[in-house]
Formats: C-alpha cells, sequence, structure tokens
C-alpha cells in the first residue's frame, strides 16, 4: 500500500528523531508537521489524525501528551517512540489509547511498516463510518452500481428486473422486521 498524501504530526523535541522520521520518508508525498512539545502539538493536532509521540518532551512525556491529545481529538492514531529500557510506558501509552509503540533509535522499516498499518487503519475507520452513517437506499445504490453496469453491458432486461424485484423484497422484508 503507498502511503501517498497523508499527513504524519511529530511530536519530538528531538532533532534526532525528526532527521530519522524526515529520511524514513524522502520524497514520498506525506506531509510531516513538527512540533516541539505538548502545548503546540495539541494546537496543531486535529481529528483522526495520525500521530507520532516521543516519550520525553520538554513539557511532559509521552502519556502527558496522548491524554492531551485525546481529551481534544476524536479517532487519533498515535504512535509512541520510547527508549529500549522503558517498555513499560509503551504498554501504559497502550492503556492510554496509543495505536503501537516503537522503541528508539528508530528503524526505518520498522517506522514504516508501523505507519503503512496506521494509514490502512485510518482508511478503514473512514470507510466504516461512511456505512454506517449512509442510508439502506445509499447503501444499496452503491452496491448494486457494479451489478447494473454489468445488466447495461449485456442488455439483459430481465436480469435487471430480476435484481430490482430482490431489492424491492430486501427492502419490504427490512420495512417489516423494523416495525414489527
Amino acid at each position: 500500500m503507498s502511503i501517498s498524501k497523508e499527513e504524519i504530526l511529530l511530536i519530538s523535541s528531538d532533532s534526532s528523531t525528526a532527521e530519522t522520521v524526515r529520511k524514513t520518508f524522502g520524497q514520498s508525498d506525506v506531509d510531516l508537521k513538527v512540533k516541539k512539545n505538548i502545548a503546540t502539538g495539541v494546537k496543531a493536532s486535529r481529528d483522526s489524525q495520525i500521530v507520532l509521540i516521543d516519550s520525553r518532551l520538554a513539557d511532559g512525556d509521552c502519556i502527558d501528551c496522548l491524554r492531551s491529545l485525546n481529551d481534544l481529538n476524536n479517532d487519533l492514531i498515535s504512535i509512541v517512540m520510547i527508549e529500549q529500557d522503558k517498555r513499560r510506558t509503551g504498554v501504559d501509552a497502550l492503556i492510554e489509547g496509543a495505536f503501537f509503540y516503537v522503541t528508539k533509535p528508530l528503524d526505518g522499516d520498522e517506522l514504516r511498516a508501523v505507519l503503512q498499518r496506521a494509514f490502512e487503519h485510518k482508511r478503514l475507520r473512514r470507510e466504516s463510518a461512511r456505512f454506517y452513517q449512509c442510508t439502506v437506499e445509499e447503501f444499496l445504490r452503491r452496491k448494486l452500481k457494479g451489478y447494473l453496469a454489468q445488466i447495461q453491458k449485456v442488455g439483459n432486461i430481465a436480469l435487471y428486473d430480476t435484481v430490482v424485484s430482490e431489492v424491492e423484497r430486501a427492502l419490504l422484508t427490512l420495512a417489516m422486521e423494523k416495525t414489527g
């Protein structure tokens, strides 16, 4: 999966961490925004964003940052970067709602794999929300769009009538179930 045209918010005061993250993505279409502390990171954050959080920051730690971000945003995907000997901090971050944690020094391949998984998770969340928010009619229209194109391609009127009849039957069944 390509990780193009995505945005990552990095909250880290460590310039070597920021450089490693930049090198990991090179010339790709990933837009990396770097903030050096919790206060500016929280101000720059928004819903459904992917955030990389360093374990130690000037105004707190990754757990403080996670709590502040989660208080303000919905569906944030947070990845915490911890030192090798601080795995308990990683577990605490997961308990606080982090998506994943990685250990420092950062490994570019590992970071790329974790972020690809985060981007896929974000895409699936969007898709799931779209399905939950659509009406039955919108759902059926999307579902039938492919079928109808094939039916029109072969010009089979009987098949079209069968599909429409099945949809009407499904809608009637659904209506009867809802009304008792």
